[in-house]
């Protein structure tokens, strides 16, 4: 019982933590403007799965022309292994509520439109940035390109608490959840993946010849 009561004790004391150090940042006055919370949109869409569902769109018709998908089936197999192991996460074991509802009474509001839904632990924009990062740098083997997107993904971390969507705990555990994915995929079953795919594509090809013809 004391071993339960010190965990709940620890808990309580990160969430005031949490809750203080959002508010803290969310009603400094450098991030009030206008001016400032259009940026931090545009920043943080670059994170957003509007818009790496346009890029995967890009890449499955440069594979089209090219025949060339293995950069394609990379990102699609650690996409799909990762949304799952975050929706378990997020919505089944966590179901934590946004900064907006939570401290709605507080005066912070919602200024991501994009947002449809209201669990915020961890952070998808940040989690998922990171992963495509390392997914990456581990497709050309080229560090900095993983410098760059732990760069952006920190910038796009800090509008994450300006637009009022995610506490500070939301997007640090995006960080590690992130590389946790990551590491999972990349370790572990990406070779699975790509393999599945290419076996999908061997059966569809002369389903997609016939009918082309």
């Amino acid at each position: 019982m004391p071993v339960k009561n010190s965990s709940k004790g620890i808990i309580q004391r990160i969430i005031e933590w949490d809750h203080k150090t959002f508010l803290k940042l969310y009603r400094e006055k450098r991030f009030q403007g206008r001016k400032i919370k259009v940026i931090a949109k545009i920043v943080s869409f670059i994170a957003a799965g509007e818009f790496w569902g346009l890029i995967w769109l890009i890449w499955t018709i440069y594979g089209y022309i090219t025949k060339d998908y293995y950069l394609l089936v990379l990102f699609t197999g650690g996409f799909i292994q990762s949304i799952i192991l975050h929706i378990i996460i997020r919505y089944k074991i966590v179901q934590r509520k946004r900064p907006y509802i939570t401290l709605e009474d507080k005066g912070v509001k919602q200024h991501d439109e994009l947002i449809r839904e209201d669990k915020s632990f961890p952070s998808g924009h940040v989690a998922f940035l990171l992963l495509f990062g390392i997914i990456f740098a581990f497709f050309f083997q080229n560090w900095i390109i993983l410098l760059i997107f732990i760069l952006l993904d920190v910038i796009v971390a800090i509008t994450r608490l300006i637009l009022g969507v995610h506490f500070p705990t939301d997007v640090l555990c995006g960080f590690l959840f992130g590389a946790l994915y990551a590491l999972l995929y990349l370790a572990l079953t990406y070779l699975y993946w790509v393999d599945l795919f290419y076996w999908l594509g061997g059966i569809f090809s002369p389903i997609i010849h016939f009918w082309k013809n």
